[in-house]
């Protein structure tokens, strides 16, 4: 029959076993939760890189308008200081300058006018 050594090594060999069996449960649950850590790493390291592309191409666009905005910008203000040019060109030929005799025959035929309106009215209403 069994001794009562062999009862304490069996009790002490089944002990040992239980507490390894617990550890290597233990052991297996973080690996499941580790495995689960790495699988959210990997995603979120891919959509990190799906982030960063997508950044890179909204800077690149935006590097491009800015640079077509700049270019457009130059380009309005070379077309707005022609048209300036222009309409000062164009303003200068329209302007016309009156000589002296011309300023005198003005105000003499204002005179003139004014004079026949006056003896127009007279001869109105002195009847």
């Amino acid at each position: 029959m069994t001794s009562p050594e062999d009862t304490g090594e069996k009790a002490a060999a089944y002990a040992r076993g239980v507490d390894a069996g617990r550890i290597e449960q233990r052991l297996l649950g973080h690996d499941e939760h580790l495995r689960k850590i790495n699988g959210s790493i990997d995603s979120m390291t891919q959509a990190l890189g799906s982030l960063t592309e997508e950044l890179r191409a909204n800077v690149t666009l935006l590097s491009s308008n800015v640079a077509a905005d700049r270019r457009d910008t130059t380009e309005r203000a070379k077309i707005a200081a022609v048209r300036v040019e222009e309409a000062g060109i164009v303003e200068s030929q329209r302007t016309v300058r009156w000589t002296t005799w011309q300023r005198w025959f003005a105000v003499v035929g204002a005179i003139v006018l004014v004079v026949n309106f006056g003896l127009g009215l007279y001869l109105a209403f002195s009847r």
